[in-house]
Formats: C-alpha cells, sequence, structure tokens
C-alpha cells in the first residue's frame, strides 16, 4: 500500500482470458474476471492454467468514495511446463527410454513386467 496518509483504501484487479496472439478480438472478447478489495502491493492469481494467455490485465486504485483509473493493460502467460526423466537418477522401478516410461514393480529382478496403460 502506498505511504500511511495515502488516500488510496484498496486495489481492483481485473483480468480477461484468452488463448491468442495479438489484441483482442471484439466477437471474442472475454468478459472481465474482478479480484475486489485488494490491500497488499503483491497478490497471487491463482486458478491459472498452463499455456494460456490472460490478457488485459488490468489495477485500478480505490478509496472509499471513488475509484481511479485503470492502469495500462498488460499481458500475461502461463508457459506450459516443460521436464523430463533421466534413467541414471530415476527410482529402480522406472524404466525411463526415450518416449515411454514403463513401471516394472519387480525393479528388474522378476521375469513378469506388469503392462497397460496404467504403467506407461
Amino acid at each position: 500500500m502506498p505511504e500511511e496518509d495515502s488516500r488510496i483504501d484498496h486495489f481492483v484487479l481485473e483480468y480477461r482470458k484468452t488463448n491468442f496472439d495479438g489484441l483482442p478480438r471484439v466477437k471474442d472478447e472475454q468478459h472481465w474476471e474482478l479480484v475486489d478489495y485488494i490491500k497488499a502491493t503483491e497478490y497471487t492469481l491463482s486458478g491459472l492454467k498452463f499455456d494460456t494467455k490472460y490478457m488485459n490485465l488490468r489495477v485500478q486504485a480505490c478509496n472509499k468514495a471513488v475509484a481511479g483509473e485503470y492502469s495500462d493493460t498488460v499481458t500475461l502467460e502461463t508457459k506450459a511446463f516443460v521436464f523430463s526423466l533421466d534413467s541414471i537418477s530415476s527410482h529402480l522401478n522406472l524404466k525411463v527410454e526415450d518416449t515411454y516410461v514403463e513401471w516394472d514393480p519387480t525393479g528388474g529382478k522378476g521375469r513378469e513386467k506388469t503392462k497397460g496403460k496404467e504403467n506407461k
């Protein structure tokens, strides 16, 4: 929050979702999602999905009587989470190949491996 003598009481955060590059298209425009009465200068926006663009993120300062102008809009993008498994450091029961992962409940000690959708 600004200094103690400031007239700002809280902030309002608005954002709308889209999943394309560029400026929002009028016919495809999404409604504004609202987060009201934010009392801090930092806020964690939860519930976002990976690999999605959230455009037109804007903030507004408010006092007890009126709300100020909206800030300039910014674009927030949640990147897809990419990871890989390493066959050297993986669990003994996990067989890691280039394109698939297989779970061997015997750790390679038994003859029979459990195979199926749930194990790959």
